[in-house]
């Protein structure tokens, strides 16, 4: 079974982009070298409130709440 992605998270501290599913699990990070798929996926998105520690803490190596981090759902 494949889960869509509906959040993004961009990290900026190390600059990251993980994708969640609509449990806020993790799905896997954006593996890119020119931000194409990044900017791609920002076309359809809107900027939500930042995720609970939980969320963060599946981010490995898990981030501090502190630290930069941008969330978006998708659509």
């Amino acid at each position: 079974m494949n889960a869509a992605p509906k959040f993004l998270l961009l990290l900026d501290d190390v600059p990251r982009a993980l994708l969640f599913d609509s449990q806020q699990r993790l799905l896997g990070e954006v593996i890119e070298d020119d931000g194409f798929i990044v900017d791609n996926l920002l076309r359809s998105a809107s900027q939500c409130p930042c995720p609970d520690d939980l969320m963060l803490l599946a981010v490995p190596p898990a981030q501090a709440a502190s630290e930069r981090v941008r969330c978006f759902e998708l659509r």
